[in-house]
């Protein structure tokens, strides 16, 4: 399918990459409702040997049948019901850390694969996506009380097979001109959503339908990404219309732009409106700049930097979900389950927050349209919606250190905002500042910088683990440190103001 043929049927290629961004993308996410299920399955249960006997008399209290519990004379071992076991430290120490790998692989995976989607083109990128999310998929159907250590290598392909598929799709975006943020905010929205897939799988559990058939049907559904991959998509990339401007002949007097790096767009310099080079000293410049170049960038680097700190944020929260929801809630079984519902209930309005995120971008856009300077043209839209992000994050920190049930509502949709905000800027952000060839690329290298951060999360989950209030005061540290998160947003303001102001003088 060439360009033309693309832009003709742009809506139908962003629907159905909306759909694969939301049933196979941050599947990573539901991570709590998962937990869930293989808690009730005893998963790691035997680490809990010596809280037998505590788990045993809640048991014998509680209202809910009992449906296997026996005790042998001889070595006088108890055998808990699955379904009523409540946990302990030492197995959801065993889980956070399967999170906390599964989330540094991913990201370092999306760097890899962002160099071979660069070297590569696009269908060998989703076809490789594609084999390691079903060999994720199969091994955590085939997790089991005697092989409970699949759950680390399935998770950590499910998600590093998922990602690729946002990274992908976001070039779907070039096809649509000035709405092109709010495009990459839909796609996100989609991928924030695919956590809910987990909740379907718990659900469904619930109901009587095995996880093992639930990942058995979402293997086989994965195959319709082979649609986009050999229909949709081009084997290589769909620029965006500036970048398509240099590859065909100019006639006439048409006025044609071309992409600039931001560097170059920071001097000033000169477009030549008949090729679409740059004109300096009557030399025209083609080429793109080096990928060095763009990462070294004090623009990119504090990028990074903000991407780091709220990420650290979001995947703490997710890994202790199920943790934080069993002291918030006395360790109810039946209101643990239903607030983790409720939670990936109210994450499934991620597609409005996300797109809500491009709408507010590319509104800022407009209003800066007009300003004499290049750099705050082109830097200053992003100042609100990365202040909008790092401010949702300080409103998320402050709220879990007041563990009251009826606040648990509103947690959940500051989490679904920021979460969705999050990413959604962390990818336009990249989209609209540097050269579209180099997309997965940056992309890849600021994920991978996030996952070698975020192993900080294990520290924050042995050390929430230590005593009492430690949970409590893991999280001021946490709320001390997306404070820090600030200085982006603050520093490409003055930046834009300090540019705007030489230009006025």
């Amino acid at each position: 399918m060439d360009y033309i043929q693309m832009r003709q049927k742009r809506f139908l290629i962003a629907a159905w990459a909306f759909m694969e961004c939301l049933l196979f993308g941050g599947l990573l996410y539901g991570w709590g409702s998962l937990m869930y299920v293989f808690k009730h399955e005893g998963i790691y249960a035997e680490l809990c040997n010596n809280n037998d006997q505590a788990a045993l008399s809640a048991m014998t209290n509680s209202s809910s049948s009992v449906t296997d519990v026996t005790l042998t004379n001889s070595s006088e071992e108890t055998k808990l019901s699955d379904s009523n076991f409540k946990g302990c430290p030492e197995q959801d120490s065993k889980f956070t850390l399967c999170f906390t790998i599964a989330s540094a692989l991913v990201c370092a995976s999306s760097a890899v694969l962002g160099q071979i989607n660069f070297m590569f083109g696009t269908r060998v990128t989703r076809l490789i996506s594609m084999i390691i999310f079903v060999g994720g998929s199969l091994m955590l159907a085939f997790v089991s009380k005697e092989i409970p250590w699949l759950i680390f290598p399935g998770l950590s392909l499910l998600a590093a097979g998922g990602l690729p598929l946002l990274v992908t799709n976001t070039q779907v975006s070039n096809l649509f001109g000035k709405g092109s943020s709010s495009i990459v905010g839909l796609l996100c929205g989609g991928f924030d959503m695919s956590s809910a897939v987990q909740m379907v799988v718990k659900i469904a559990y619930e109901s009587g339908i095995s996880r093992q058939h639930s990942y058995y049907f979402l293997t086989a559904l994965h195959s319709l990404v082979l649609v986009s991959t050999f229909i949709f998509l081009p084997k290589d990339f769909i620029l965006n219309e500036e970048a398509m401007s240099t590859n065909i002949e100019v006639a006439g007097d048409v006025n044609v732009t071309t992409e600039l790096p931001i560097e170059l767009k920071e001097r000033g310099d000169v477009v030549n409106e008949k090729t679409g080079g740059l004109k300096e000293n009557n030399y025209e410049k083609k080429e793109l700049p080096t990928l060095m170049s763009c990462v070294r960038q004090p623009l990119y680097i504090m990028h990074v930097f903000w991407l780091c700190i709220l990420q650290l944020r979001f995947y703490y929260i997710i890994g202790t979900l199920n943790p934080y929801l069993n002291r918030v809630l006395n360790k109810d079984d039946k209101m643990v389950s239903h607030f983790t519902n409720i939670c990936f209930y109210i994450m499934m309005g991620g597609l409005m927050s996300s797109f809500l995120t491009g709408v507010v971008y590319d509104w800022q856009k407009r209003c800066f349209a007009s300003s004499r300077s290049s750099l705050r043209q082109n830097l200053m839209p992003a100042v609100l919606p990365l202040t909008i992000v790092s401010f949702l994050a300080v409103l998320l920190s402050a709220l879990v250190l007041v563990p009251v049930q009826s606040l648990l509502y509103l947690i959940f949709i500051i989490l679904t905002l920021f979460r969705s905000f999050l990413y959604s800027m962390a990818a336009a952000f990249l989209s609209a500042m540097f050269p579209s060839e180099y997309f997965g690329l940056l992309y890849g290298i600021m994920i991978l910088c996030g996952g070698v951060f975020g192993f900080v999360q294990f520290a924050l989950f042995t050390w929430a683990e230590t005593y009492v209030e430690a949970p409590r005061h893991t999280d001021i540290f946490l709320l001390c440190l997306v404070l820090v998160s600030f200085l982006h947003p603050l520093y490409q303001w003055y930046r834009c103001s300090r540019a705007e102001k030489e230009l006025t003088q």
